[in-house]
């Protein structure tokens, strides 16, 4: 229970595949990706880079079946797992979200 208290902290909120993210370079050397790309590349640079092809792509994007054991759960549940990119902004950037919000 406190390992999920605080990753529902750190406020993380999923990226939708044509948001762009902009990095240091020295971030990602082992990908073949820009400093600026869409989150959909990087996905896709993270697929070369491990080697997952079809079927194993989709854990991507339609996700594959599994069984997820939950905390608090009543046993065993089937459904789908796909891996996905999420952001937590820094508390300091919170006044730049302020300023664009009176802007609008």
């Amino acid at each position: 229970m406190e390992l999920e208290n605080n990753f529902m902290d750190n406020e993380f909120q999923r990226l939708h595949h044509h948001e762009v993210i902009s990095v240091n370079s020295e971030t990602l050397e082992s990908f073949e990706v820009a400093t600026t790309f869409k989150v959909i590349q990087l996905l896709q640079a993270i697929k070369e880079l491990v080697g997952l092809e079809s079927p194993e792509s989709s854990l991507f994007d339609t996700g594959i079946d599994c069984e997820v054991l939950r905390f608090r759960a009543n046993g065993w549940r089937k459904g789908k797992v796909r891996v996905t990119l999420e952001f937590c902004p820094d508390k300091d950037d919170s006044t730049l979200d302020d300023l664009g919000a009176t802007s609008n």
